[in-house]
Order: C-alpha cells, then sequence, then structure tokens
C-alpha cells in the first residue's frame, strides 16, 4: 500500500515592509558616503591666496597669533627675493604651535610666549605649507 503523503510546500509570506529595510539603509549608507566624499574634496581645495605681506623700509612683515587654534592668519603670501621678518605673539597654551617649521626654507624654529621673531628670504615661487613641530597645524606660505 502506498500511502500517499500530502504535498505540502513551506511558503514564506514576505512582508514587503520587511523587505525595503535593507534598501532604505543602503540609500542611507551610500547619501552619508557622498556627503563625506563631498567634504574631503571641498577641505582639499587650495586655499585663496592672502593679502601681499606689507612692505617697510625693503622689508615684508608677517604678524601670526600663535594660539592653541592654530596659526592666524594660516594663508601668508610674500615676494620671492625680499626678506620676511615674521612677528610672532603666542599666548602661554599655545602648546606645539610655538614651533614653526617651513622645510622647504630651512625653517625650524622655536618662539618664545608673547612676542617673538625670525628672518628669512624666500629663494624660490611657489606655494608651500608650514606646521608646528608636531605637524597638528598648518598653514600655506605663497611666494610670488
Amino acid at each position: 500500500m502506498s500511502r500517499n503523503k500530502p504535498n505540502h510546500k513551506k511558503t514564506r509570506h514576505y512582508n514587503k515592509k520587511n523587505s525595503q529595510i535593507p534598501l532604505i539603509v543602503m540609500g542611507i549608507v551610500l547619501v552619508v558616503l557622498a556627503l563625506w566624499i563631498a567634504s574631503a574634496v571641498v577641505s582639499s581645495a587650495p586655499p585663496e591666496p592672502a593679502p601681499l605681506a606689507e612692505q617697510r623700509n625693503g622689508v615684508q612683515v608677517v604678524s601670526l597669533d600663535l594660539s592653541t587654534a592654530g596659526y592666524s592668519p594660516n594663508n601668508i603670501t610674500v615676494k620671492k627675493g625680499l626678506p620676511v621678518e615674521v612677528r610672532t605673539n603666542a599666548t602661554a597654551d599655545a602648546g606645539c604651535v610655538r614651533g614653526l617649521m617651513i622645510p622647504d626654507f630651512g625653517i625650524n624654529k622655536a618662539l618664545d610666549v608673547g612676542q617673538d621673531s625670525f628672518t628669512f628670504v624666500p629663494d624660490k615661487t611657489g606655494t608651500f605649507e608650514f606646521t608646528c613641530q608636531m605637524k597638528m597645524s598648518s598653514g600655506t606660505l605663497t611666494v610670488i
């Protein structure tokens, strides 16, 4: 005797609402990723050139405030071949920002709290980065 077994197929009932959740999550992830990429592109755009440094008696004078916020201004423009006097005013809590490096010009200075200064002559044109000694704060020096 052959016994007929009922033919029961397991069927799953999909809830439309639940099946759209992965799509929604993926959409949110893609939007966040697109915003992150867009912000990286904007932040990597080159800064606008700063106004030209003031000249006094044949010397270009640049004043920098050094604080926990970094260098202000952090974008400087000077002329090639003319001496540049960098005058600094550092707060007591400026930390590593009291160090200033411009590797392209061989500059590595530890600056005093309060007022300090140093002079150099830029001998090449271009845009150069300056940083603190820990490379946590930076700015640009444009030489024209």
